[in-house]
């Protein structure tokens, strides 16, 4: 259940235009794909390929992230500047290139900000125009995408018409353009089309973007804010196998020494999922008994019912899935599709002494994927006051393929409801208590007063 809008940590970006001219006398040669590592405080890399036709630079995004968005490209002496809007702002790339390498700013944060990076090898990302990889993608959602209905679109005709398109595509620009925009035309989350280079290992600049925190860098605190009040701050459901284990012990430990309060705030703001597996925990220590946490269906589910949506779906033919954390997030679409295609997700119990406690969690925006399905949950099944935003909307779950060297397309695979049968994807989390989540005082102030108790 990964989460692929909202903050940043490594989005791809790739620029392209045709390449029909030399570059002008004694200006360096800008052509080709570009691997730009940008040294923020939390880094990020950016893949430019560059074309020139008739002297014009003309740059497009091909990258699933869409927050950083090119507005213009144009020669220098010494290289190339890229405009581009990014974050509600205007950044620019000016880029001093020497044969295969190049160095500059990427300016417009305070203070800039230093880029280094090299040009890519052709083989570095295999080429969009034809249609070979429009139809490899295309037979990937056909197969494989979770829902029968495409979300209301008419896919066998989409596909028709925007093949053609693909076959005329003069740039893996224009290719790219065609894929991304059948994407959208579907109107779901956890579907997207990215460049994931391959490059050499000797290089020094990293391509590998992950939105799961690194082991070490703990994704669980916590604080007693007062003897009535105290809050847990989870920034990721991302960790899994040997990364789970010490937040899984950092968990235990603030719930041991939270016990006896009689509230807490669970803050979920920019939590944009990952697996289930840290939830379970979760779960646990918020559920004495197992209780239904939602139920997922994938492809099958619907075919062998012949359901259109999941809302059809009958939840008392709905078999079970095991509560002890023995399915993880790893197996679990394969769990689901083993009990024929739907199944209840059941969290709780296993501890002898679970929180009892008054329940806030504090949303946002950001707040996506599985940290939507924990709020939801809580909210049906604990009584929990949701406070701050409307969640994403973006809870399904999702698989990931590449479809051609370089390129990878992630496609939802399972659709979740509540127990009680709410859709979380599109329609996010209402709060219970709207307040402003950047304002982490006023936003514990409000959840203290919905948990009455006095506030922090």
């Amino acid at each position: 259940m990964r989460h692929t809008r909202g903050r940043i940590l490594v989005p791809l970006l790739l620029l392209t235009a045709l390449a029909s001219a030399a570059p002008a006398q004694g200006r360096p040669d800008v052509a080709g794909n570009w691997l730009v590592r940008v040294a923020a405080p939390q880094p990020f890399t950016v893949v430019l390929s560059v074309h020139e036709r008739g002297g014009v630079l003309t740059p497009r995004t091909l990258s699933w992230h869409q927050t950083i968005v090119p507005t213009s490209a144009a020669r220098t002496d010494s290289g190339l500047v890229v405009s581009a809007a990014a974050w509600g702002r205007e950044f620019a790339l000016d880029l001093a290139i020497r044969g295969d390498s190049l160095r500059g700013t990427w300016s417009g944060a305070s203070p800039p900000l230093p880029v280094s990076g090299v040009r890519l090898p052709r083989e570095a990302l295999a080429p969009l125009t034809g249609t070979a990889v429009f139809d490899s993608v295309a037979a990937v959602l056909e197969r494989r995408f979770y829902d029968p209905g495409y979300n209301g679109v008419d896919w066998a005709r989409l596909v028709a018409e925007a093949r053609p398109r693909a076959a005329a595509a003069r740039s893996d620009g224009e290719a790219y353009a065609v894929i991304s925009g059948v994407l959208r035309a579907l109107g779901t989350s956890h579907l997207n089309f990215t460049a994931v280079p391959r490059v050499s290992p000797r290089s020094s600049t990293n391509t590998v973007a992950t939105r799961v925190p690194a082991a070490s860098r703990p994704v669980v605190s916590w604080q007693v804010l007062s003897p009535s009040l105290g809050y847990l701050r989870i920034e990721s459901f991302g960790p899994t196998g040997a990364a789970l284990v010490p937040q899984v012990a950092r968990m235990d430990s603030a719930f041991a020494e939270m016990a006896a309060l009689p509230a807490l705030a669970i803050d979920l703001r920019g939590n944009q999922g990952g697996s289930v597996d840290l939830a379970y925990r979760l779960g646990q220590h918020l559920q004495g008994t197992p209780v239904p946490a939602g139920y997922f269906v994938v492809r099958r589910g619907y075919d062998s019912r012949k359901l259109r949506a999941a809302a059809a779906l009958d939840t008392a033919t709905v078999p079970a899935l095991p509560s002890d954390g023995s399915v993880t997030g790893a197996m679990l679409d394969g769990a689901v599709d083993a009990a024929g295609g739907a199944a209840m997700l059941y969290v709780g119990g296993g501890l002898a002494r679970p929180y009892t406690g008054r329940i806030a969690v504090l949303t946002d925006r950001e707040t996506g994927s599985a940290a939507e399905a924990v709020a939801a949950m809580l909210q049906e099944t604990r009584g929990a006051v949701v406070v701050g935003e409307r969640t994403a909307g973006a809870m399904l779950s999702s698989a990931d393929v590449m479809v051609a060297p370089g390129w990878r397309l992630r496609y939802p695979v399972m659709d979740y409801r509540t127990a009680a049968g709410r859709r979380v994807e599109g329609d996010g989390v209402t709060p219970d208590v709207p307040a402003p989540p950047a304002d982490r005082a006023a936003l514990l102030r409000a959840a203290a007063e919905a948990l009455r108790v006095p506030p922090p």
